[in-house]
């Protein structure tokens, strides 16, 4: 199968569904050329590797000041900026001229960012994996902004977003998302194409328990890109909420934020000594194994939150909000993980697991055996080839 792979980012090990995504693809067969935005600097051992990994790569720059500009002409008009920082004419065009000069035999795109490249595939057969509902997202966002110039811009978003997402998914024939609550919000929005939930994977063999690490019993992680506003907004709800509480409970308990460009408010917490902030790493695997349990106190999101994958791989129980761990409800059952429906049940898990090893033990197991069964990249990619010949056989 001849795949073209259309990406608003450079697929990298941050943007983990696109990356393992491509590696499975390209392991079941398929000829893949990526056109991707290079909204960031592009390291040369990823240049490498993806150039190496692909029949052919094009990647588009994707200049700040251009996208910006293309935002700020957006704002009196019904383009939301999800979508205005990402629509380059070069990236169109880019498409448009493949499309034209090679024979491929269906497009995946990745995002609603990308979304607008449908009208230069022409008659190709495409699948748009949506990943998460966008509008549920920036309806989140906009719930939980305190400064009126955020809720302000939130609100305008998430209008513009509520009548632009499912327009622009007409064009698709099959969309997939991580989840079924964003299936059933898509639906919701009068999205008309077929939704098809293909949750994410974790790479077990490089997220694994670490005999060599013994965990400090009394150790919370939470990990994520720390400029991503909900990771942020996560980070400081716990911090004001629930951190005290246990603390009181737990004199020694230690609690290590691991992500890259943590704000000013989250490093401030630092002034506690029992509060470590990492910054960025480069592998989060030895925070994962020395930490008893894996918090996830979510109060934005959607889709399926790979830090929690990542955890359980690691061997570890995750405590979790109800928006980060809706998910993953069958885990529950297994006892890997606990969805904490208020601030008191939220407390008395993470006290329950950091004060019994033995049933710490046992979660974190049952943890591990869970996404082994459940989250396999190689079940997703697959999953995407049998939607890809869906939609050929559809056109």
């Amino acid at each position: 199968m001849k795949l073209l792979f259309i990406a608003p980012y450079i697929p990298s090990p941050i943007r983990v569904r696109t990356y393992q995504l491509l590696r499975q693809l390209v392991r079941l067969g398929c000829k893949v050329t990526l056109v991707a935005l290079e909204d960031t600097p592009l390291s040369e051992s990823l240049r490498t590797e993806l150039t190496e990994l692909c029949d052919a790569t094009y990647f588009v720059p994707l200049p700040r000041r251009e996208a910006n500009l293309r935002c700020l002409a957006a704002l009196p008009t019904p383009k939301p900026l999800w979508v205005a920082y990402c629509d380059s004419p070069l990236f169109i065009s880019t498409v448009q001229k493949l499309v034209q000069t090679e024979q491929f035999d269906v497009a995946h795109v990745e995002h609603l960012r990308a979304a607008t490249v449908g009208k230069a595939l022409g008659n190709l057969p495409c699948v748009l994996d949506a990943v998460d509902c966008i509008t549920a997202l920036q309806r989140q966002m906009f719930e939980q902004s305190a400064h009126i110039g955020q809720r302000l811009l939130a609100w305008e978003e998430s209008v513009k977003l509520r009548h632009w997402e499912p327009r622009a998914y007409a064009a698709y024939r099959e969309i997939a998302v991580t989840s079924q609550f964003d299936a059933e919000a898509l639906s919701a929005l009068g999205t008309r194409p077929q939704i098809h939930v293909i949750p994410n994977g974790v790479d077990s063999d490089y997220f694994h328990p670490d005999p060599k690490i013994t965990p400090e019993p009394e150790t919370l992680v939470f990990s994520g890109k720390m400029s991503y506003r909900a990771n942020e907004n996560a980070v400081l709800w716990f911090a004001a909420r629930l951190w005290p509480r246990l603390k009181s409970e737990c004199p020694n308990l230690h609690w290590i934020i691991v992500g890259s460009e943590p704000s000013k408010a989250i490093r401030a917490l630092a002034v506690d000594r029992s509060i470590t902030i990492t910054g960025y790493v480069g592998d989060i695997r030895p925070y994962l194994s020395k930490s008893a349990i894996a918090i996830c106190p979510l109060q934005i999101g959607v889709g399926i939150q790979n830090k929690a994958l990542e955890a359980m791989a690691m061997g570890k129980p995750v405590v979790c909000s109800p928006i980060a761990g809706r998910a993953l409800v069958e885990a529950t059952h297994q006892g890997g993980i606990t969805i904490a429906e208020s601030d008191d049940a939220f407390i008395a898990a993470c006290l329950s697991f950091l004060r019994e090893p033995e049933r710490r033990k046992a979660a974190g197991m049952a943890a591990r055996q869970f996404v082994e069964r459940h989250h396999r990249w190689d079940c997703t990619a697959r999953a995407f080839t049998e939607l890809y010949a869906q939609a050929g056989a559809a056109w």
